[in-house]
């Protein structure tokens, strides 16, 4: 095994201007081959493909036909799991999830004054269950695109075990670069965006696959419309 001195000048010859050569190997997905060409396939129906990576992904997806029907299955996966409390971020989307929750003995805790927010971590670190909506969905991926801001704290989307999102279906993008397209159109880029895909895995310790290391290992999305 080479030692730190000599890993380390590996580097370095790698990455000095000129040097890095892109990979040639077969099995790269970025391998441009006459079969595997850099753009996608189209897609002509975004919702039905996104619900497709994401159950890949081991994310679990539904298409309601109004937020109604979404505030009905936070509901009931609540009970499911047992929530004691759900913490959600301060959007209107979500405002009619906090009274049918709180009837059946789950603390719903929003996040809304942001000189209270280490109030709300803790909160967060011991809730069952975030919710949030998102920015947008890309269907080519299953991840969702996620901003934060007032009302919009991100640990609601990292700390309890079970996260759910509920996503207008017409936010759905077929593809990455056109969700980038799309702030570049804008003119305006949050000060942070989160491509959020599936549950976390982590495959960093013996090479073993664990679910739910550095995030929510059960992710729920709802598709709207």
């Amino acid at each position: 095994m080479a030692d730190r001195a000599e890993f380390l000048e590996s580097i370095r010859h790698r990455t000095r201007t000129g040097r890095y050569k892109p990979t040639h190997a077969p099995d790269v997905a970025w391998t441009r081959k006459e079969d595997r060409p850099y753009e996608s396939p189209p897609i002509d129906d975004p919702p039905a493909r996104f619900l497709e990576e994401l159950d890949s992904l081991g994310g679990h997806g539904a298409r309601v036909g109004s937020l109604e029907e979404a505030h009905e299955y936070v509901l009931s996966l609540a009970r499911e799991r047992g929530a004691e409390m759900l913490v959600r971020w301060d959007v209107e989307e979500l405002e009619g999830v906090d009274d049918p929750l709180q009837e059946s003995g789950v603390e719903v805790v929003v996040a809304r004054d942001p000189e209270d927010s280490e109030r709300f971590k803790k909160a967060a670190a011991r809730a069952e269950i975030g919710l949030s909506t998102a920015e947008w969905a890309i269907a080519d991926t299953g991840s969702l695109v996620l901003t934060s801001g007032p009302g919009k704290a991100r640990t609601v989307t990292l700390l309890p075990p079970t996260y759910v999102a509920i996503v207008a279906a017409d936010r759905v993008l077929r593809t990455v670069p056109e969700a980038i397209q799309r702030y570049a159109e804008a003119g305006d880029l949050p000060a942070n965006v989160v491509f959020h895909t599936g549950p976390s895995r982590s495959g960093d310790i013996e090479m073993e696959i664990f679910v739910g290391m550095h995030g929510p290992g059960d992710v729920h999305v709802l598709l709207v419309g």
